[in-house]
Parts: C-alpha cells; structure tokens; sequence
C-alpha cells in the first residue's frame, strides 16, 4: 500500500496511455458520447499526473499557497488524502459515464467539473497565491475543455440531455466534490502524518514554512 500511495498518479499516467491505445484501436466500438467520456477519463489521470508527478508541485501549492500551512508537507492534505480523493473518489466519477454511457447525467458532471478545473488552475489559483500558472493548467485547458466540449457536442448529436439530465448532473457534483473531496481532507487531515510530500512536490512552500505566496511555480 505504501507504494501505491507514492505511485498511484505514475499508474495513473500508464492507465492513460494504455486507455488512449485502446481507443485508437476499438474506439470505434464506443458510441461518440462514451468515446469522450473515456477520453475524459485520460485526461483526469494526466491532470493528476501533471499535479502530482510532472512538475508535481499541486501539493505545495494546495497547502502553502491556498492555507498557509506551517507543514506544507503534510497538512493540511497529505499523501493519503491525496491518493484516497482521487483513486477513490475523482477518478470513479469519469469512470461511471464510460460504464453506464445511457446515463447523460454521469456525463455531464465530470464535464462539467473538468471546466471548473479549468478555470481553477488556470485562473483563480493563481490568483489567490501570486503565480503566472498552476499545476493542472494544461491538462485542463488542452484536454478537459476540448475533450467537454465535444462530449457536449456529440451527445446532442445523440439526443439532447432533458432538463432532468442537467438537473441530476448539477446536483451530483456539489455533492461529489463534499463527500469525495472535503470530507476526506477534514477526516484525514494529521499534522503529524507520516505520509509525506516530497520535498519537489512542496516546491518553494517548504523552503519558508509555507508563508511565500509569490514567484511559485512561476514554471511557464
């Protein structure tokens, strides 16, 4: 388990690569509303590739930039939290549209929590600490708008999602992101865990006690 709680996102960016070439060859068994939704898939693990692995500074930032935390290292999100929000709880929501493509409402939640990604990391985060850019940017920008957009597209070629499907998928991801997201981080939070960031992971918000909030991750 250890292992796992230091490599998922690396498993993660393996599964990537490994759904895309699948796609590439039977993809066209797929209806187009379950092809993006499985493409949505790929880029919610490259987007926690890019956070956690590649630069990997997300943890850093999560926890010096956004709460000023004095162990940036470890509190307020650990590496345990980390692994359980997002094998556990982000990664299942994308899952779900490409098991059960009938359902539009699964679709559209994870579309639209990949705008919202978007517009987090690319905006607001950045904005809140000081930086030019954000771990989890690109990945949003480049693959879950793009990727959103033409789930959006290809389900209204389907059949146009009821005012039922926008309502239920509204409803979820409030929900979804209370109990997969905030319940877990308040649950697990420890600051003395022993399940640790790496001192790469922390970036420049270990090197003061989490109190720089300017000229981080300022990588683009």
């Amino acid at each position: 388990m250890d292992m796992y709680r230091k490599h998922w996102q690396d498993i993660g960016g393996v599964l990537a690569m490994v759904i895309t070439g699948s796609l590439a060859l039977f993809g066209k068994r797929l209806s187009r509303p379950q092809l993006f939704s499985a493409l949505n898939l790929v880029a919610m693990l490259v987007h926690q590739f890019e956070e956690y692995r590649f630069p990997g500074t997300f943890p850093g930032l999560f926890n010096g930039g956004l709460f000023k935390s004095k162990k940036p290292d470890r509190y307020p999100m650990n590496t345990h939290t980390a692994m359980v929000v997002n094998v556990a709880f982000f990664d299942q929501l994308y899952v779900l549209p490409v098991l059960f493509p009938k359902k539009a409402w699964l679709g559209l939640s994870p579309v639209l929590l990949g705008f919202a990604q978007a517009l987090g990391h690319a905006l607001l985060f950045p904005r809140l600490v000081g930086a030019r850019w954000c771990p989890g940017a690109r990945s949003a920008m480049f693959l879950h708008v793009p990727f959103g957009i033409s789930y959006l597209r290809a389900l209204q070629e389907e059949r146009l999602p009821t005012r039922s499907d926008w309502i239920k998928a509204i409803i979820l991801l409030p929900l979804f992101l209370v109990v997969g997201g905030v319940v877990p981080k308040q649950l697990l939070k420890d600051k003395e865990s022993r399940y640790r960031f790496t001192e790469e992971q922390v970036g420049s918000y270990g090197r003061d006690g989490g109190d720089k909030t300017r000229g981080a991750y300022e990588y683009a």
